[in-house]
């Protein structure tokens, strides 16, 4: 990459062919004419990109064949495609066996019907030869599946409405009354559903969905999605002059040698993976830190599954995975973060108060990876206002930053809050080689069984600061005692 040449920071994209290609980061630059100069190396690494802003672009080979279709959506997200074409264009574009289906529904009588990347409402087609569609269609048929399980388990939900129930018919069965709004909301879900999902395959994530089960649905989030975590340049720069940052031969050489704690080690090279001893001299030397708290260091079983018999909410936590210094493989279970979310889950409308939360689509085993929290990592400036309500803050990795969804974020960016949460967020010290700065990363793990259509929940506040019995009544359970803090 010429970072001269680069314009913006974009996504991933996965070419027909080539191995998946994961970015470690997009650093935003004031001056990109600068950046050789300034970074030097890391100007040019592969899977670094700088440009002056993020740009959330409609995924290649996405829809490209409706861009210049004579239909305009009414709504203008980022990474949305807002023309498309008409069942009237059919003719001049061919048959349907060479577009790329998008999503698979069932008609009443319970025959398949699909839509397709760059066409509208009005090109939805029912399927004569529904078994080798599915069979052709796997994937998407897969994601169908899903969805309706999800859907059959909601409507058993207590906490949902008589209208929320009927709701569900709407993206169970699919009616001709939908079909002929073209400019229904309920498409634009399907289309943040389709091309957020594009994204998360092509960085070699599992896919997520949007649904609303509201007879007047509310229109979706708007902001910038990314997999993998912005930077800002004076964050960039604290985080290379960190002494998180330095390679594992440095800190041996600079520090004191101590005998390291013995601990069982899931790794696949237990005898020479440095995971524990990066903690021992990054992380253990206090572990408690200036306000008292004290720190927790979490390892995973040889199936990547965190034991949370010991686990304190309170704590600060790290995990550490490993890098090329331990010489284990990339299916090791101490690169979980590394690896990915794996487990499909639902960006859900849940009310009129909490608005958008996080559903799993699938079971999630206490103490499994659920996904990370991705956004823009900044250093926040004291005399700067900036809206902090999805600030997830870094206290042990690098103690002046934070991860700020409210912009550009992906998923975890909707978790709710619980006084009693189901998962946690844990920041995550990973990178693939020692030689990669290490960028700060919080990953979500389960701190209980999830059931299927169960709400991600973590904590949003230390338990003292819920107690003060000053603030808004907290009601993420009947009777909750608690109080939000406001300020």
């Amino acid at each position: 990459m010429n970072p001269k040449n680069q314009t913006a920071i974009t996504q991933d994209v996965k070419l027909p062919g080539h191995p998946i290609h994961r970015s470690i980061c997009g650093v935003i630059v004031a001056k990109p004419t600068s950046i050789q100069q300034k970074y030097g190396e890391l100007s040019t690494h592969p899977q670094i990109q700088f440009g002056p802003k993020f740009k959330n672009e409609i995924p290649s080979g996405s829809a490209r064949d409706g861009q210049n279709g004579p239909y305009m959506a009414k709504w203008m997200y980022p990474g949305i495609p807002r023309k498309k074409l008409r069942l009237e264009d059919v003719e001049t574009h061919g048959q349907t066996n060479n577009w790329t289906v998008q999503a698979i529904y069932k008609s009443k009588m319970g025959n398949l019907m699909c839509s397709y990347v760059g066409w509208n409402a009005s090109a939805v087609y029912e399927q004569f030869n529904p078994r080798k569609f599915a069979k052709d269609n796997r994937e998407a048929m897969d994601t169908a599946n899903l969805r309706d399980a999800f859907l059959k388990v909601m409507k058993n939900d207590p906490e949902l409405t008589n209208e929320m129930k009927k709701a569900t018919g709407k993206w169970l069965w699919m009616r001709h009354e939908l079909l002929e709004d073209e400019d229904n909301v309920f498409w634009l879900y399907e289309d943040l559903t389709y091309f957020h999902s594009k994204i998360h395959i092509d960085y070699g994530l599992a896919p997520l969905m949007y649904i609303c089960l509201k007879k007047e649905m509310v229109d979706p989030p708007r902001f910038k999605y990314t997999a993998f975590n912005i930077v800002e340049e004076t964050a960039m720069d604290a985080i290379l002059e960190g002494r998180s940052n330095w390679a594992f031969r440095k800190l041996q050489n600079t520090m004191k040698r101590t005998k390291p704690e013995p601990r069982p080690n899931a790794c696949e090279t237990p005898g020479t993976c440095v995971c524990d001893r990066l903690f021992d001299l990054l992380y253990a030397r206090s572990r408690t830190n200036h306000r008292g708290w004290k720190r927790q260091y979490v390892t995973p079983d040889n199936r990547g599954i965190l034991d949370m018999s010991s686990f304190e909410i309170e704590h600060f936590r790290v995990i550490i995975e490993c890098s090329d210094a331990c010489g284990c493989s990339s299916k090791c279970p101490r690169r979980r973060a590394q690896q990915g979310q794996s487990k499909h889950l639902v960006v859900y409308y849940e009310n009129e108060v909490i608005k958008f939360g996080l559903r799993a689509a699938e079971k999630i085993q206490k103490g499994e990876f659920v996904c990370e929290y991705t956004g823009v990592v900044v250093l926040p400036k004291k005399d700067v206002q900036r809206n902090e309500s999805y600030d997830a803050t870094i206290n042990l990795l690098n103690e002046n930053l934070v991860i700020d969804s409210s912009q550009i974020g992906n998923l975890a960016r909707f978790m709710s809050h619980a006084c009693e949460p189901n998962a946690v967020m844990i920041e995550t010290h990973s990178r693939v080689k020692e030689s990669d700065p290490l960028i700060p990363r919080i990953s979500v793990y389960a701190l209980k069984d999830i059931a299927v259509g169960e709400k991600i929940a973590i904590s949003y506040y230390r338990t003292e600061l819920m107690q003060t019995g000053v603030g808004i009544k907290c009601g993420c359970r009947p009777n909750c005692p608690n109080h939000l803090p406001t300020a």
